[in-house]
C-alpha cells in the first residue's frame, strides 16, 4: 500500500476514534447533568425484591402522579420522605387516602399494598416553602390500613453512631421506576452536621427520595438514615442528603 493511502486511511481511523471518544464524553457530561445524583462511576445494581430485606422497600405512590421509595418499619409503619407528600400546585400537604405503598414492587408487581389512612410529619406547619427550615424535617412515617410486616418483614431502626461495617442505600430511581437498586459500599459522614443532616455518596436520584440509607451493624441491616435530596455544587461531584435517624426514632419507636 502507498504511503499516502495508509497515511489517508490513519487519518480516517483517528478521526472515527476521536469521534467515538467525544461522543462518549458527550453522553457522560449529559448522563451528570440529567442525574446528578450519581456520583462518579454508577454503582448501582439491581436488585430482586422478593426476599427480605428487600422486600420490606418498596414504592410511595400518590394520586397526583410520582412516586418517592418508602421502607417499612413497624407492622403498619413506613418511613419516606415528607416533601413526597407535598402537593405543589395546591402548595398543601396530600391528603392520606392519595397515597398507596406498594412494598418489594417490581415491574408493575408487588409483595403487599398499603392504604395509607394517616401520617406523621416532623411539623406539619413547616413545609417545603421554607427550605431552611424545611430540610431537617424531611421525614414522614405513613400508617397503613392494614399490618403487612407478617409478609415483607421490617428493617429495624438503627441508632447513630453505632460501628458499621458497610453502608448500603436502596430505592427506586426515576431512570428505573419499575425495579430496585443498590449501592453497597458508598461512603456516608455517619457524624450528624449542625444542621442536624447527614452527607453521603451514595447513587441517589429523584424517586430515590425517602430511601434509606442501611448500615451492616454487626450481623444486622439496619435504617441509620433517610435520604432526601442532591446538593448541586457549581463544580466537582454533587453530594447526598439524608435525615439521620435519631431525629425519627423518637417518634417511630
Amino acid at each position: 500500500m502507498r504511503p499516502g493511502i495508509m497515511a489517508l486511511l490513519l487519518g480516517a481511523v483517528l478521526a472515527i476514534a476521536g469521534s467515538a471518544a467525544t461522543a462518549d464524553e458527550d453522553i457522560e457530561a449529559l448522563r451528570k447533568k440529567l442525574l446528578p445524583g450519581i456520583k462518579g462511576e454508577d454503582n448501582r445494581r439491581i436488585i430482586d425484591t422478593s426476599d427480605y430485606p428487600w422486600s420490606a422497600i418498596g414504592r410511595v405512590n400518590s394520586r397526583i402522579g410520582g412516586f418517592c421509595t418508602g421502607t417499612v418499619i413497624g407492622p403498619q409503619e413506613v418511613l419516606t420522605a415528607a416533601h413526597c407528600l407535598w402537593n405543589k400546585r395546591t402548595r398543601n400537604w396530600l391528603v392520606p387516602d392519595a397515597i398507596n405503598f406498594l412494598a418489594g414492587y417490581r415491574r408493575g408487581e408487588f409483595i403487599a399494598h398499603g392504604k395509607v389512612v394517616s401520617y406523621t410529619l416532623a411539623d406539619p406547619l413547616i413545609t417545603p416553602n421554607d427550605a431552611a427550615r424545611f430540610r431537617p424535617n424531611d421525614w414522614a412515617i405513613l400508617r397503613l390500613a392494614e399490618p403487612i410486616d407478617g409478609i415483607t418483614g421490617v428493617l429495624p431502626l438503627g441508632v447513630s453512631g453505632t460501628p458499621v461495617r458497610e453502608y448500603i442505600q436502596a430505592g427506586y430511581s426515576k431512570d428505573k421506576p419499575h425495579i430496585l437498586t443498590i449501592h453497597e459500599g458508598c461512603e456516608v459522614d455517619d457524624t450528624p452536621r449542625g444542621d442536624r443532616l447527614l452527607m453521603h455518596r451514595c447513587d441517589a436520584v429523584s424517586g430515590d427520595s425517602g430511601s434509606p440509607i442501611l448500615g451492616i451493624a454487626g450481623d444486622a441491616l439496619v435504617v441509620l438514615g433517610v435520604h432526601v435530596a442532591t446538593r448541586r455544587p457549581k463544580s466537582g461531584e454533587s453530594t447526598g442528603i439524608a435525615i439521620p435517624i435519631d431525629s425519627v426514632s423518637d417518634v417511630a419507636r
